[in-house]
This record gives C-alpha cells, sequence and structure tokens, in this order.
C-alpha cells in the first residue's frame, strides 16, 4: 500500500508537467502566428508607403511613367504624375493628397499621332459625391491598341480604401475623339448600369 500511494503522488505531477508544457507550447504557436500576421501587416504598409512620398504637405503618389511600343507600329507613352495646380484632395486619416494628371501621347517614327491629358474632372460623370471629393486619379493602363483606336483604362480611387471606378477610355487615331464607358466600381451608388460619353 505504502507504495503504491508514493507512485500515485509521482504520477500526479509528472501529468501536470504534460498539461502545462502543451499549454506553453499552444501559447508559443500563438504567439509566433500573431508575430507572422504583424509582420505582413508591416510588410504591406512599407509597399503602400514605398509608392507615396510627402512634399509641400501633401502626400503624392510616385510618378507613374511607360512607354509601350504596340504591334499596330506606334508607340504609347503613359505618364501619372502629381499636379499641385489640381484641387487638393481632402483624407481624414492621412492628411490632403495632391491629385495627378495624365497625359497620353502616341508617336509613330519621328511624327506625332496624338496628345490627350487627363484630370479626375474629366470621368465626373462616372463618380458620385463621395469619389468626386475623396479620390485621386490614380492609374492608367493600355489594354488595346489597332491602327486607328486606343484602349485606355482610367483608375480613379480613394487612397488607402477599396472604394475605385475604373472608366475605359477609347481614344481614335483618325479623328482624335474619345469615347468613355464605365466598366467596374466599389461604390454601389450606381448601381450595375454601365454608361457610355462620348465627345
Amino acid at each position: 500500500m505504502k507504495n503504491s500511494n508514493f507512485k500515485s503522488h509521482i504520477q500526479l505531477p509528472s501529468f501536470l508537467m504534460v498539461v502545462i508544457g502543451l499549454l506553453l507550447l499552444l501559447t508559443s504557436c500563438g504567439s509566433k502566428q500573431a508575430e507572422n500576421s504583424e509582420s505582413i501587416d508591416e510588410e504591406v504598409n512599407e509597399l503602400v508607403e514605398s509608392n507615396e512620398y510627402k512634399e509641400n504637405g501633401l502626400n503624392k503618389l510616385r510618378p507613374s511613367n511607360q512607354t509601350i511600343d504596340t504591334e499596330a507600329g506606334y508607340r504609347v507613352n503613359l505618364l501619372v504624375e502629381p499636379d499641385e495646380r489640381l484641387p487638393r484632395v481632402a483624407n481624414d486619416n492621412f492628411g490632403p493628397y495632391s491629385d495627378n494628371r495624365a497625359t497620353v501621347v502616341v508617336t509613330r517614327d519621328a511624327d506625332t499621332l496624338l496628345v490627350r491629358r487627363f484630370v479626375k474632372s474629366d470621368f465626373a460623370d462616372y463618380l458620385d459625391q463621395s469619389l468626386s471629393s475623396s479620390a485621386i486619379l490614380d492609374g492608367l493602363t493600355l489594354t488595346d491598341a489597332s491602327a486607328t483606336t486606343l484602349s485606355l483604362e482610367a483608375s480613379v480611387s480613394v487612397p488607402h480604401s477599396d472604394e475605385q471606378t475604373v472608366v475605359t477610355v477609347t481614344l481614335s487615331l483618325t479623328d482624335s475623339k474619345t469615347s468613355m464607358q464605365r466598366v467596374a466600381t466599389t461604390n454601389d451608388s450606381f448601381g450595375d448600369d454601365e454608361e457610355e460619353v462620348e465627345d
């Protein structure tokens, strides 16, 4: 009997040690997952910040300058850059932003076929009041090029948010006419209908 009691007293602390060890292991794993999550968040923030800079009290997106040689035989240059002459855009969380101006230049050899500039107000028909006051023109992308027309996608969005409207811009190389059509928006005020405007 004495030996049996002695064994039971020894086994109970051993069991507790195993339980404590498991709890410590689980706590350690949870801590590592939290650290990994924080690390990912920091990397995302650094990536966002690397695309922006501050100048004259304004947040600005770094200029984007692309040159594309098309299969149609001409070259397209797309430049999107901050323009302090445009109305500044308020942002409650990050401070005011400088809006951007986008410039499209189409050339063939030494000839300039087309020059067109865009600012956010050119897309006003596709923006509700919230986007008009708090979004910036943040991107211009070439989507298609034929012998007579050029198709682009313009992005207007609120910095550091999911609010965005994308508009397709079609430029005619023969008569310089421009047509626009909203193709996507994350703002529900427009619904799902697409609109087309030509000028």
